[in-house]
This record gives C-alpha cells, structure tokens and sequence, in this order.
C-alpha cells in the first residue's frame, strides 16, 4: 500500500510541471503565449509567458520579431533650374524661325527667343496650316533681324513652358530713346497683332496703341479688314 501511495505521489510531481504546459488556450506561432488568467493554478505568474508542449514556462516576456529594415528609395530627382538672366542682353541672331521666333547664341548656348506680347501669323506650327499674311512677316523678320545683334529685354517671366526665352527685342541700345524695339515694329507696320500673356505687360498699352493705328490704316495683315 505504502508503494502504491508513493508512486502516485511520484506521478504529481512529474505531472505538475506539465500541467503547466498543457493548460487550455491558444499559441502563437511560437507555441507559446502569455497566462492572463488563473495563472497560479497552473503553477505561473500574471504575465508569464510560456511554451507548450515541453518547451520551456520559464520565459517572462513575448518573444519579439527582427524588425525589418524598409527597402532603400531612390532620391526624388527634380529638374535643375535655369539660371534667372540679367534685365538685358546682347545677343547676336544666327537663326530667324517665323515672324515672331528666332535663335540666337546665349551664354555659349543657342536659345529659342519669343518676341513678347506679339503675334505674327503662322508659317511652320506643326498642327496648323500657313496663315495669310504668315509668309511675309517671316520674311520681314529675317530681313530686319538675321545675322543682327541685337538687345533682348526681359519682363517678368524670361522664359514660356516650351523652354524659349521671351524679351522685348531691341535694335541698338535699349536705354536709347531713340532705339527701335522690333516688338512695336512689327505691330505698327501690320505684320503682327497684340497678344498679351501676364505677367509680361511692360509695354502692353503702347503695342494696343500702335495696332489701332495699323488696322485703321489698313496695314499689313489689316489690309482687307
């Protein structure tokens, strides 16, 4: 009898710390999970985490996961601005595209340049036909202008969203009064008509002044109007 009453109390002994491990609930994916309740019956503190099926009740906190490092992004890249040109410019004319558009030598580099606040008609835009009166505004403006130098005066915005430089183009000095600006030359003698893109509307009035005369005297491109 004596053998019988200790084996079962061999038997609890061993059984205890198993309990432990075969108590209800779910595991994590480590086999393990935190007592949060009744954990004394179960031989473990509040708190406790620990393992089941025979690992080991004597850790006291979640195992944690390596944090992952997040994958390495490129450096957002932005187009490098175009330095800001002085108020003036000399340049000298190597290429007249229409009435109102030519190319010139900047700084070492050919640049498209606009005229500002006029508008010839059209001879070479790609999504539209030759305009009346296009050809000979073209051929005014290689004649007064190609192989010039010249003095390009900017407003505002020096340059539209193609990349061409806009400027009042001068034919001599700019701070001459008696200078011509081939801006008011091509409106007065009709060969382009007022086109105003704020910000640049320095000399807006005089360009509207000098169409008037153009058109009531029936030049140009004003001729049959």
């Amino acid at each position: 009898m004596k053998k019988i009453l200790a084996l079962i109390l061999m038997l609890g002994l061993v059984a205890a710390p198993l309990s432990a491990s075969a108590h209800p609930g779910r595991t994590d994916a480590n086999g393990g999970h935190t007592c949060r309740t009744n954990c004394a019956k179960w031989g473990l503190k509040d708190g406790e985490y620990h393992y089941h099926n025979g690992g080991s009740t004597k850790t006291t906190s979640a195992p944690t996961t390596k944090a992952t490092q997040p994958a390495p992004t490129k450096p957002a890249t932005t187009k490098p601005a175009q330095n800001k040109l002085p108020g003036t410019l000399k340049v000298t004319v190597t290429k007249v595209v229409d009435g109102d558009t030519f190319k010139a030598k900047v700084n070492g580099k050919e640049e498209s340049i606009r005229l500002i606040g006029v508008d010839t008609p059209e001879t070479v835009h790609p999504n539209k036909t030759v305009q009346p009166y296009g050809p000979e505004a073209s051929a005014y403006t290689k004649k007064r202008l190609n192989g010039q130098t010249v003095t390009l005066e900017f407003d505002v915005q020096q340059r539209d969203k193609y990349g061409r430089l806009l400027a009042y183009v001068w034919l001599g000095n700019a701070k001459n009064p008696k200078a011509e600006m081939f801006n008011q030359t091509l409106v007065k003698e009709g060969y382009a008509q007022v086109a105003t893109f704020p910000p640049n509307v320095k000399y807006t009035d005089s360009f509207v002044k000098l169409q008037k005369q153009a058109r009531e005297a029936g030049k140009g491109l004003w001729a049959n109007k």
